[in-house]
């Protein structure tokens, strides 16, 4: 049985029950949302799947979303959030280049490995983006945002090393990385036998050596 983050007439033994916050809400669906995608897909998803995962109503979806393409564009950018959070706040320590690269490689060649439905996931998004005027929009905007945090990055690690400062300077490197993870986690997700964490690693790290050095 599912209930709305709008109820507020149901009681539990004689009391009101208190009505979800809207962060809580909002948690839980992303939570249900990530795992019914990564199970079925991106396109044979439903709102209501999610909704009754998560415990609540459609219509908790439409009042917090809006749509289904809202609701993985909010997945994306809370993934990308993360994911340059903990690459910067481990790095943002090492000042030597090698260890720079190899722990970032390193780091990034596990992502890859751990999380193979989710690079699924986000490769069935880039083609539905292809066919779908408003999934490509919202699609664009995140690989945009990504690869712009991105050479900001490459561009605050490499001044470090001597190495130029200007992020517009990182933008095709910025890319040519992400081509390197997407292309390397497509390639794990089809034989996963035939790749390892250290082709992985050796294979990104090449890239941050190129861009990062003086």
């Amino acid at each position: 049985m599912t209930t709305t983050n709008t109820d507020t007439s149901s009681t539990t033994a004689g009391r009101p029950r208190r009505r979800p916050r809207r962060e809580d809400v909002r948690a839980g669906l992303l939570a249900a949302a990530l795992e019914v995608f990564e199970e079925i897909g991106y396109v044979a998803a439903r709102l209501d799947a999610i909704a009754e995962r998560a415990g609540y109503t459609k219509g908790a979806v439409y009042s917090n979303f809006g749509s289904k393409q809202e609701l993985f564009a909010t997945l994306l950018s809370e993934r990308l959030a993360d994911t340059a959070a903990d690459v910067l706040s481990q790095v943002d320590r090492i000042t030597s280049l090698d260890e720079t690269v190899l722990h970032t490689a390193r780091y990034l060649a596990r992502g890859v490995l751990r999380e193979q439905r989710w690079h699924a996931l986000v490769v069935e998004f880039a083609l539905q983006a292809g066919r779908d005027p408003e999934v490509g929009a919202v699609f664009r905007e995140h690989r945009r945002t990504r690869r712009t945090l991105l050479a900001t990055t490459l561009a605050e690690r490499a001044a470090t090393f001597g190495a130029p400062s200007d992020p517009e300077h990182y933008t095709v490197l910025a890319t040519i990385l992400l081509a390197t993870v997407n292309g390397m986690a497509v390639e794990c997700a089809a034989d996963p036998e035939a790749v390892t964490e250290e082709q992985v690693t050796e294979s990104i790290a090449a890239v941050l050596r190129a861009a990062l050095a003086p």
